[in-house]
């Protein structure tokens, strides 16, 4: 992966977009502090520390000479990349060496300038400036990262995946369908499932969920059973689930050939009816002007609350005090069953 970073870096130089990849370079001592520092809580810490050890020795200069030390660098990291500012905040630099009275970023290839230092330090007067290639410092903090990475290589662990656009032919499938499904399998496994994942349906998440509450719409019994909170075994074809309905929500339990996510549509239709139940009664006993300006924040935090408490303090986030008593006390009657006082 650094070695792509690097590779996107360049490419944006090369094109002269010099600030995106100043940014992107910026963020490299980050990715490999963490490696080389695990324990390490403080990012400052881990930020200076990699950079002064795997740097230090190539950007130091003459003593007490101002040079780009990994304080410097950080300093640059933190007001580029919080405030889009190219510069320097000389006022926490602790090296006295290294406190600028100017920063300068050339935007450039490096064929005419690289770093330029100039300072003054006399008994009356002090003064220290830098000047620096934008290209020639994201290429030293690359092949400073580089050379890290080959060596240091077993240390590095990625948890994410990405895939090229074009690797992936068929949109309703997954990209890398074995590497997900491998993944899948060994949460299962580590939460000690017996069943295993095989293969994900071809059918996209939203036809397999409509189907399968079509058949829940279609048994009375099984609906029953859900509304009661009951765990109920649903069929179709090689399809196998064992589905609750709790607190507005699926709770999935697949068997072998059966995929196990599910899209945001599902649980559109199996809140369903519960939101238009809010919605109606919103429109009957809530019609003044200020409550309609608000009838959204309302409407959502009656839907996920799941006690009165956790409702009276999804209002008190959104009204004053007095406004979510009035709130609250008009929306007791749909409330009523929610656990709490």
């Amino acid at each position: 992966m650094i070695e792509l970073y690097i590779m996107n870096i360049r490419d944006a130089l090369r094109n002269k977009c010099y600030f995106p990849a100043l940014a992107l370079t910026l963020t490299l001592p980050d990715v490999c502090g963490a490696v080389e520092y695990p324990k390490e809580t403080s990012v400052a810490k881990r930020y200076i520390e990699w950079y002064d050890k795997c740097l230090g020795e190539a950007v130091a200069q003459i003593e007490k000479q101002p040079y780009l030390s990994g304080e410097v660098v950080y300093n640059l990291r933190n007001t580029f990349l919080h405030t889009g500012s190219p510069n320097i905040d000389s006022n926490k630099v602790k090296e006295e060496d290294n406190r600028l009275d100017r920063f300068i970023l050339i935007l450039g290839d490096a064929t005419v300038i690289l770093e330029s230092t100039f300072f003054i330090d006399t008994p009356s007067v002090k003064y220290r400036l830098i000047a620096v290639d934008i290209t020639h410092l994201c290429d030293m903090i690359c092949n400073a990262a580089l050379c890290y990475y080959e060596h240091n290589k077993d240390k590095f662990g990625w948890d994410f995946l990405i895939t090229p656009q074009e690797s992936i032919t068929d949109p309703r499938k997954p990209p890398e369908e074995d590497l997900i499904i491998s993944l899948i399998n060994e949460k299962l496994e580590a939460e000690g499932e017996s069943f295993r994942v095989k293969s994900i349906s071809k059918k996209s998440n939203k036809d397999l969920i409509s189907e399968l509450l079509d058949k829940i719409k279609s048994d009375k019994k099984l609906k029953q059973e859900l509304d009661e909170g009951k765990t109920v075994h649903i069929e179709k074809g090689d399809i196998s689930l064992d589905v609750t309905f709790t607190d507005h929500n699926w709770q999935v339990r697949g068997k072998s050939d059966t995929p196990l996510t599910f899209s945001e549509d599902s649980k559109k239709e199996v809140v369903g009816k519960r939101e238009a139940q809010i919605r109606s009664f919103f429109g009957e006993h809530f019609k003044e002007k200020k409550y309609k300006q608000k009838k959204e924040v309302i409407i959502r935090a009656v839907m996920k609350s799941k006690t009165k408490q956790q409702l009276n303090i999804a209002l008190m986030k959104n009204f004053s005090s007095e406004e979510t008593g009035a709130i609250y006390k008009k929306l007791k009657p749909l409330i009523k069953d929610l656990p709490g006082n």
